[in-house]
């Protein structure tokens, strides 16, 4: 073989060695960068875990809070409900009292206006009773029907 060949060859193994040194330098440096993610994206999962551990407390925390207060809010609508229906049977016995306070007035009234008939109409009595005496609020009825007639 002549030596001019063999130079050739030298050259071209030269020629690939120096293209697959620049091609280990370049992936030296993509696996460095590589590393360098790799550490961020453990950073980053390492934050997202911590995160997720917070969210997850707090998610628990609302929940407790939520269900106390649903809680409460379920006393409150129950006594709420106690005291309607306590209200309702207010209302009844005081309507059912006011009709019979009604009655007792329209009675009275009634009665007062057949007594003070029956006291201005005169009377053949031969022998007058003592009348008792009467009471303020008998007195004040009296001066309002006798008003009234007039």
């Amino acid at each position: 073989m002549p030596p001019i060949i063999g130079l050739l060859f030298d050259l071209l193994i030269l020629g690939a060695l120096v293209v697959t040194i620049l091609q280990a330098i370049r992936l030296n440096r993509d696996f460095a960068q590589m590393q360098a993610d790799r550490k961020a994206f453990e950073t980053l999962i390492s934050a997202l875990n911590v995160a997720a551990s917070r969210a997850e407390s707090a998610i628990k925390s609302l929940r407790e809070t939520a269900i106390e207060s649903g809680d409460t809010l379920q006393d409150k609508i129950n006594k709420g409900r106690e005291l309607a229906s306590e209200m309702d049977i207010m209302i009844q016995a005081a309507d059912s009292l006011a009709t019979r306070l009604g009655n007792a007035a329209e009675n009275t009234r009634g009665s007062a206006r057949h007594n003070l008939a029956a006291m201005a109409a005169p009377t053949p009595d031969p022998a007058p009773q003592a009348a008792a005496p009467l009471s303020r609020a008998e007195k004040e009825l009296l001066d309002a029907l006798k008003a009234r007639q007039s």
